[in-house]
């Protein structure tokens, strides 16, 4: 035994050493952006998590910072595109793929050019297909027309098609596809002195704020630690309806005293919430009376399963049956939008929710690729 920590300590020290010297290995972390850091290590490059470790394996070619919950990646020389669980949304197939916006990405594969999603949808011909525009052009570009930015699909007899960006969030609705009504719009980022980087919320602060749910609390705030009123989540709730169901709630301005009289009438009127359903807007919403509101919108109600329900009731453990709230908050966890607080999956229905962690379920209500697959 006096031998062997002697001996111990010596192995640990040539290893710090060997670390040290010229040509070692070691991960290198980049800049971070919305919870991820781009990660390299011998040559593979990765994602590496808040607490400096590899989040997402170390095993791409090259990688591109996280921005509104997707990342491009190349994998062996192919192209894709991760969400924050390293899952692909688009599978690493292309030799080209660059941002269009409103998830939609220029692709390119050999001779051919299109436009994908990150969503797929039922093709025509009752096929599930990414295909927004086939691979067959010559050249796909963002460009102006009119004046306007547009796509602009030049086919190999030189004819071309042009299509102005603010139609696309249409087309995507008219072909199904999902969350077409809370379209992403390239570049729109909030830039809140105290929402960084680094922060777990910054992902879903993003999202939020990208799709017209959430706002800033004033100058260059948004309080990602404060509480969510009442009134605060009523608003949230008017706008993820009007978006919806396409109506000019959420594109009008409405002045009404005390200001959020205006929501409170409109989630009255669509049915989210009854008159006498809470004793004071102005004071903090439980978390339970949160997910009362949201599955009450027409947009969690549309949603289907992708949780098991039953398991979902046997797993959260501190939720009953006798909660007149169980059946929204096992719902909300059974389409993928509540995660829980730990490992447990545990709601605490009974504590306030912050104004990160409403962000996190309204951005997993309005973008699909970020719902979340519990077992």
């Amino acid at each position: 035994m006096k031998r062997t920590r002697p001996l111990a300590a010596l192995a640990l020290c040539v290893c710090l050493l060997l670390s040290c010297l010229p040509g070692a290995s070691a991960l290198q972390i980049h800049g971070y952006s919305e919870g991820f850091a781009q990660a390299e290590e011998d040559g593979k490059w990765g994602f590496a998590g808040p607490d400096g470790t590899v989040a997402i394996p170390l095993q791409y070619n090259s990688v591109v910072s996280f921005s509104l919950g997707m990342a491009a990646v190349n994998l062996n020389g192919r192209l894709g595109v991760i969400r924050p669980d390293g899952k692909y949304l688009i599978e690493p197939e292309y030799d080209t793929l660059m941002p269009a916006g409103y998830g939609l990405y220029i692709a390119q594969k050999g001779g051919g050019w299109g436009v994908v999603s990150v969503l797929p949808y039922q093709s025509a011909a009752g096929k599930k297909t990414n295909q927004i525009y086939p691979l067959i052009y010559d050249s796909v570009e963002v460009g102006k027309s009119g004046g306007l930015d547009a796509l602009i699909l030049t086919a190999q007899d030189g004819g071309k098609t042009v299509v102005p960006l603010y139609q696309l969030p249409g087309q995507l609705a008219a072909l199904g596809v999902e969350g077409s009504q809370f379209p992403l719009t390239r570049g729109k980022l909030p830039s809140f002195s105290d929402v960084k980087g680094k922060d777990w919320f910054s992902l879903w602060v993003d999202i939020a704020y990208n799709t017209g749910i959430m706002a800033g609390t004033g100058g260059t705030s948004f309080e990602p630690g404060r509480a969510v009123t009442v009134a605060e989540a009523i608003q949230m709730a008017a706008n993820m309806e009007s978006r919806y169901r396409g109506d000019d709630f959420h594109t009008t301005s409405h002045v009404s005293n005390p200001w959020y009289n205006s929501a409170v009438s409109y989630c009255q009127a669509s049915g989210i919430i009854t008159a006498d359903q809470f004793d004071s807007y102005t004071r903090q919403i439980t978390r339970r009376e949160l997910a009362q509101v949201f599955a009450a919108t027409s947009l969690a109600k549309s949603l289907t399963e992708r949780n098991s329900l039953t398991r979902v009731k046997a797993a959260v453990g501190d939720v009953s049956a006798a909660d007149p709230a169980a059946p929204a908050i096992w719902g909300l966890y059974a389409k993928g939008i509540l995660t829980g607080v730990d490992g447990s999956l545990s709601y605490r229905p009974d504590d306030a929710v912050t104004r990160s962690e409403a962000a996190a379920l309204a951005s997993r209500l309005a973008r699909p690729e970020q719902r979340v697959d519990l077992f």
